[in-house]
């Protein structure tokens, strides 16, 4: 999908359709004043009626005196309160609408104008949220989607400069979370560990990213016990990539993701609907990845490294066990209480890593706990830190990226539920709190250094459906790059 700008007047954009906003109140902006005026004024008569202008209701009336033949009005609710949010969400929804409707062309007229509060933001969600909308993967099959290939931002001569800044922007963004949602959405069977890491040392020497792949042999020198057990029972060995973004002088940042392939859960197995869509268990990898390519794109004035933890946890004859107690790459002893329980393994060993590199600060993504979605559902993931200031940095980036989280307790009783009789501790603590207790697991590791834990189980991949449609989200993406380039 190709995103473009296109400078001039909406008569002369020639497509298939172009998207206005109408808020559900007050006067029609100016740019939906225009195109209602090319509906016969429809939109205004409609308006409150048929057309209730809901956030993400999309109404499609005929266009005259356009190149286009078709106007579609989305819906963006009240005036009062109009965000980043609501801009993605709406654009998103109307962008699934075009794709239904098979509209090759699609142009963007400006949710609000660009000398409006919300300014440049509201151009490059416009494109954001519309780009996201649009993304289907067809890679498997025959008939190849028929959605949008070209969205353009209309943009008025005058306020080319805005348009240009949002155009880069949103390219960059949108280019790191369809990388994500294409890794994620990929098939297990072709996206085995070796096959992962293929990809993404190709994918790095194409962008201009340092890549290190630290394999098998390496990783069981270095003493990475967890990682190492969890991949044990799999034919396809597990590895280590760190990805790097040397944008200046300045301390490290370290981004951390559970790339589990696939997650059978091992000898404690899941149910056969719980290992379905078990191909999105390396979703916060995928994250960082799509992560570290925008910030390479855009960038970013800053030091990052991205470090992802790849194995898959199948039942092999050489599987690790409930009970088996493995020594970390940190040096802690861990007794094994549930083979399922394997991403804070992996990524135990990944935050040592980064430790190890002196990062200043840490953020670890992961679809670690079904206990997150229990508490706080699809809509938001839980996010849990050792740290308060950088808890608000990553929260004020995930406002700024409309992807929303809610900091979950880790309190010192989650910890204790993590003591064992035999080793210096045990891997889970119990159902009850579960994602906190997983998050008290990490935090021993984390040690001293400022670290956020986001469980994107809930949030990483829609399996009826949402404003993204099926599957893979790309959560985390964005806040990620917000968060690199100061929120």
């Amino acid at each position: 999908m190709e995103l473009s700008l296109h400078l001039g007047g909406l008569q002369s954009y020639e497509g298939d359709a172009i998207v206005v906003g109408v808020f559900s109140d007050g006067d029609l902006t100016a740019v939906a004043q225009a195109v209602d005026g090319l509906c016969g004024g429809a939109i205004g008569r409609l308006r409150g009626g048929a057309f209730r202008a809901a956030l993400g209701e999309v109404f499609s009336l005929p266009l005259a005196g356009s190149s286009a033949p078709v106007a579609l009005a989305v819906g963006l609710g009240p005036r009062a309160g109009f965000s980043h949010a609501r801009a993605k969400k709406a654009a998103a929804l109307a962008a699934r609408h075009a794709k239904q409707m098979r509209l090759g062309r699609v142009g963007l007229a400006p949710l609000e104008p660009a000398d409006a509060p919300s300014g440049g933001w509201a151009l490059e969600a416009t494109l954001i949220g519309a780009a996201l909308g649009g993304y289907g993967f067809d890679r498997f099959q025959k008939e190849k989607g028929q959605g949008p290939h070209t969205l353009s931002l209309i943009c008025a001569e005058a306020d080319a400069p805005q348009g240009r800044a949002a155009l880069a922007a949103a390219q960059a963004i949108t280019a790191g979370v369809q990388a994500a949602r294409d890794l994620v959405n990929t098939p297990p069977n072709e996206k085995t560990p070796e096959k992962l890491v293929a990809t993404l040392q190709a994918m790095a020497l194409e962008e201009g990213l340092d890549c290190r792949v630290i394999g098998r042999d390496e990783l069981a020198g270095m003493g990475a016990g967890g990682i190492l057990a969890v991949g044990r029972g799999s034919a396809h060995p597990p590895a280590i990539v760190v990805l790097r973004h040397d944008g200046g002088a300045g301390p490290w940042h370290g981004y951390l993701g559970k790339g589990m392939t696939f997650d059978s859960g091992g000898i404690d197995l899941k149910t056969a609907p719980g290992m379905l869509w078990m191909k999105s268990d390396m979703s916060g990898a995928a994250a960082v990845v799509g992560a570290m390519l925008s910030i390479h794109r855009l960038g970013v004035k800053g030091r990052f490294v991205g470090v992802l933890s790849i194995a898959e946890n199948m039942t092999g004859a050489d599987a690790f066990r409930p009970s088996d107690v493995l020594q970390m790459l940190s040096g802690t002893t861990v007794e094994v209480s549930d083979t399922d329980a394997e991403g804070r393994l992996v990524l135990a060993d990944g935050l040592e890593l980064l430790r190890r590199e002196q990062v200043a600060d840490i953020i670890d993504l992961a679809t670690l706990t079904g206990a997150v979605v229990i508490a706080l559902g699809k809509e938001r993931a839980g996010l849990f830190s050792n740290d308060d200031a950088h808890a608000e940095q990553v929260l004020a980036a995930g406002a700024r990226a409309a992807e929303r989280y809610w900091r979950l307790p880790l309190d010192e009783e989650h910890s204790e539920s993590l003591k064992s009789p035999t080793a210096d501790m045990k891997s889970t603590g119990g159902r009850d709190g579960g994602a906190s207790k997983a998050a008290a697991f990490l935090r021993h590791f984390a040690q001293d250094t400022p670290w956020v834990h986001l469980d994107i189980a809930g949030t990483a991949f829609e399996e009826e459906g949402g404003p993204l449609g099926h599957g893979a989200t790309g959560f985390g993406v964005e806040t990620l790059v917000r968060f690199a380039q100061g929120g």
